[in-house]
Parts: structure tokens; C-alpha cells; sequence
């Protein structure tokens, strides 16, 4: 393992009581504790050159499951927590961490590749360099464009929290808005305005921001977290959100899966290592 400095410390949140909570189809016809064993599987192999940790809190959790977690390095908490009460034990066991550390709050059905971490390490690394655009208003007179007006969009500097799953109908005109695109030595990313519960953050930005992540976790309302964690225009007390392109993760719901990566051909190789 590499010890790089930025720690990653992985509260991977796991039911395998209920198939989906909204009830959409899984892909590639796997049932739940496969799906689970899956994402479990790509999400360690991705962790392996980085300085991590693992924790599994494991809801209402059935005997197969809890024997398949504990054959890797994890730390197991078990419990019947339900959906919102579960949200607000990650909170909990987050705010053990140090302030310097990243945390991670993972569902467990999201698959990820190989390379997730290093570009995630990579992107904290250069997070210095990530810095909301102004908002400028030109006009072309006589054929050099003149800016009439600009905007920052923030005070302090905001702080990031990733997302590493980017959705497809981020693509669609409907819902097109002007996207801030960042690169750094490994990959793109874009200023995003909505997440679900998977996401990383710094410690100390979780104990700041504490009151708006516990209020979030009744009835599991991700656009209440969405509109009060992250800013759009401006960033005056929320933080910057970004995700990658293309995508580091897929949410395996049929309806939802990232574009552009071939993810059955992961599933398929992950199947054959659980």
C-alpha cells in the first residue's frame, strides 16, 4: 500500500434486507447480495494503493453478508437501523475521524472501477487549483470581446466534496446548465449541483456542516442535502461539488447507469473474484 499522506476513511452503508428502496430494477440480473458482494469487491480493489480505512455498518444484515465482509480488513458495526436512522450513524461514526482525514459515505450499490482512488487522491492533491470560475457578461465590439461585468462567486474559497458518479441525464437539454470544467493530471471533472448519499468530504467539513447532513437523513432527503450543502452561483457557507467525466462509479439501478463505461465487462470480472 502507498502511504500517501490523504487518508480515506470508507463508511460503507449495506442493506441486503431490501432489494431497492424505490424498487428499480437492478442491471445485469443480479439479486441484491451479489450486487452488494460486487460493489463491495470493486470498491476494496480501488482502495488498494491508498491510504485507507474500512468501515462496514451493516443493516438488519443477514448471515451470508456479515461472513463475506469479515473476510476482508473491515471494521463491522452491526445494528437495525433503517434507512434514515443508518444516514445518521455514518454521521456519528465520522466525527471520530481526524479533522484532516476524508470520508467517504458509500451506498452499497454502487459500482466502482479500478481507478477510482487514484484519481480521487489525485483530484484532493490539486484541490488548491479547483476554484469556482467568475461569472463574467461580454460583448464583442468591434471583434474583440469586452467584458462588461465580472462576478466571484465566493468569498473564502470553497471547500470540495466528490461525487464520484456521473449521471446521464446530466446530458439531457432538459436539465443543461453551464457546467465548470476542471481537469487535473489524471482526469476531468465538473461542478455538479446534486448528489445522493455517496460522496467524500473532509472531516472538518462535516462538523461544520453537521446540522444540514442530520437534517438530511429524515426520510433520506438527498435534495434537501443537495440545495443546502452545495452551492450553484455562488458559494457564501456551501461547498463545491464535482464529478468525474467519465464516470468513476455507476448507482446499478437500470435507469441510471453511467455513460460511457462498459460496466458489465467489470461486473463480469468481479464475479469471478467473490
Amino acid at each position: 500500500m502507498n502511504k500517501n499522506s490523504i487518508k480515506i476513511n470508507v463508511i460503507f452503508r449495506s442493506c441486503d434486507a431490501v432489494n431497492a428502496v424505490h424498487n428499480a430494477p437492478r442491471p445485469f440480473n443480479l439479486d441484491k447480495k451479489t450486487l452488494i458482494k460486487v460493489c463491495f469487491k470493486s470498491l476494496y480493489n480501488s482502495l488498494q494503493e491508498v491510504n485507507y480505512n474500512i468501515v462496514v455498518l451493516g443493516d438488519n444484515l443477514s448471515k451470508e453478508m456479515k461472513d463475506f465482509f469479515l473476510k476482508f480488513d473491515v471494521k463491522l458495526i452491526e445494528g437495525v437501523f433503517g434507512n434514515d436512522a443508518s444516514i445518521r450513524e455514518t454521521i456519528k461514526i465520522a466525527e471520530s475521524f481526524q479533522d484532516d482525514e476524508w470520508v467517504y459515505f458509500c451506498e452499497d450499490d454502487y459500482l466502482h472501477r479500478e481507478n477510482t482512488f487514484d484519481q480521487v487522491v489525485n483530484l484532493i492533491e490539486n484541490k488548491d487549483n479547483i476554484i469556482p470560475a467568475k461569472i463574467q457578461f461580454k460583448q464583442l465590439l468591434r471583434k474583440r470581446e469586452i467584458t462588461l461585468l465580472s462576478i466571484k462567486r465566493y468569498f473564502t474559497k470553497p471547500s470540495l466534496v466528490i461525487h464520484p458518479c456521473d449521471y446521464p441525464d446530466r446530458y439531457n437539454l432538459k436539465y443543461a446548465s453551464k457546467n465548470f470544467i476542471f481537469h487535473t493530471q489524471k482526469g476531468h471533472w465538473r461542478q455538479i449541483t446534486d448528489t445522493t448519499f455517496t460522496f467524500l468530504m473532509e472531516v472538518k467539513e462535516l462538523k461544520r456542516h453537521k446540522k444540514t447532513l442530520l437534517k438530511s437523513s429524515n426520510r433520506a432527503n438527498d435534495r434537501y442535502l443537495s440545495k443546502n450543502l452545495y452551492g450553484k452561483s455562488f458559494f457564501f457557507n456551501k461547498l463545491m461539488c464535482v464529478s468525474p467525466m467519465p464516470s468513476l462509479t455507476t448507482h446499478m439501478h437500470i435507469e441510471t447507469m453511467s455513460p460511457l463505461v462498459n460496466w458489465e465487462q467489470i461486473v463480469t470480472e468481479l464475479l469471478n473474484e467473490i
